[in-house]
């Protein structure tokens, strides 16, 4: 593949940024095979923004010629306290998060946070060697990140967090650390750590887009910034309506998106036109709207820029595009549902609703 190919395909959405193109081209021209490092929490059911979005970036980098990695880390899940902090409701979780996974990119391959760390002396090596060259303001300012504010009350496990995800990218060896927009500054973090702390690693981060909450947006300050307003406006499967899991049944997903936030007229802030550009056009290439003739009778959209266009001139009601969404989500979703049917698949899903005997 060349070069130009190859840098379309890995800027292509839902990249949001790489950090910066002319270091991915660079590093393109030169490597045959990158190594990449995703990491995830276990945090929760696994929602479209994980496994559509993620795994389609992923995926992307694999076509490439990428070596992609994604970390559980259940380590970094006990420090930021998710699922209470149970170790045996988090591994348990991440059991699932492999499977899911394994199915969405079967070409990637899926460490346990355990199994990197496990009798592992250079790993904590590094962690040490890094948090002596962070200090405690720098830190802080990367703890924004999953929508806390620096007023809030942190732990102390909290800030080892950006130390250790900066030490997995030198554990990976990884040239390109990929995660949403809401972890760029950790990987700034790790750069500016790598030079202080005298690392011979050149990395280039690449962050793919968050979608966004399906709730109507919550208006906000105008002096807060970017990383902090995307954090909490994205999709969290802590709230009722806000995303659809992965697991979502087709009723589940038409009620959601039916009662999603759709101004008339508008694609500012929204999350179902959202879904549109970030997840249907670049999954399936098109969508297709269904309505009586009396109201335009049925349309083919094959690009997100004449669709978008459309509804907001009004020759698309919110209602239709509605309909179309679900019909398309719900292909999408049941691709991956439909093969978690297996009796163990169903016990761990319990692990999310607090259920740890499993």
């Amino acid at each position: 593949m060349d070069i130009e190919s190859k840098i379309d395909i890995v800027s292509s959405l839902p990249t949001e940024e790489i950090i910066t193109p002319e270091r991915m081209r660079s590093l393109l021209e030169s490597v045959s095979h990158p190594v990449h490092y995703f990491g995830l929490e276990v945090s929760g059911m696994l929602h479209i923004g994980h496994v559509l979005v993620g795994c389609k970036k992923i995926n992307d980098l694999i076509k490439v010629g990428v070596k992609a990695n994604i970390l559980l880390a259940d380590w970094h899940s006990v420090a930021n306290n998710k699922l209470d902090g149970d170790w045996e409701r988090i591994i348990k979780g991440a059991e699932f998060y492999r499977r899911v996974f394994g199915i969405c990119c079967p070409d990637a391959k899926i460490t346990l946070g355990s199994e990197l760390y496990s009798n592992n002396d250079e790993y904590w090596k590094s962690v040490m060697r890094l948090a002596t060259k962070t200090t405690i303001p720098r830190a802080t300012r990367t703890l924004i990140i999953e929508g806390r504010s620096e007023t809030d009350k942190l732990h102390v496990s909290q800030y080892l967090y950006p130390i250790m995800q900066a030490a997995d990218i030198l554990a990976f060896d990884a040239d390109i650390p990929h995660a949403g927009m809401d972890q760029r500054r950790v990987h700034v973090l790790a750069m500016e750590l790598f030079r202080s702390a005298g690392f011979d690693k050149e990395i280039v981060p690449l962050h793919h887009h968050l979608l966004a909450s399906l709730l109507k947006p919550v208006e906000h300050a105008d002096n807060r910034e970017k990383e902090e307003v995307v954090a909490e406006m994205k999709m969290s499967k802590s709230k009722p309506g806000s995303a659809i899991p992965i697991i979502a049944t087709d009723e589940e997903i038409e009620r959601t998106i039916g009662g999603a936030w759709c101004p008339e007229r508008s694609a500012d802030g929204n999350p179902v036109l959202e879904l549109c550009r970030y997840v249907i056009f670049p999954g399936e290439g098109s969508i297709r709207i269904e309505r009586p003739e009396r109201f335009g009778g049925d349309v083919d959209y094959h690009d997100y820029g004449s669709m978008e266009r459309d509804y907001i001139k009004g020759r698309l009601h919110p209602n239709d595009l509605k309909g179309a969404v679900t019909r398309s989500i719900s292909r999408m979703v049941g691709s991956v549902r439909d093969r978690l049917d297996s009796n163990r698949d169903r016990e761990l899903i319990g692990v999310f609703e607090g259920k740890t005997k499993v």
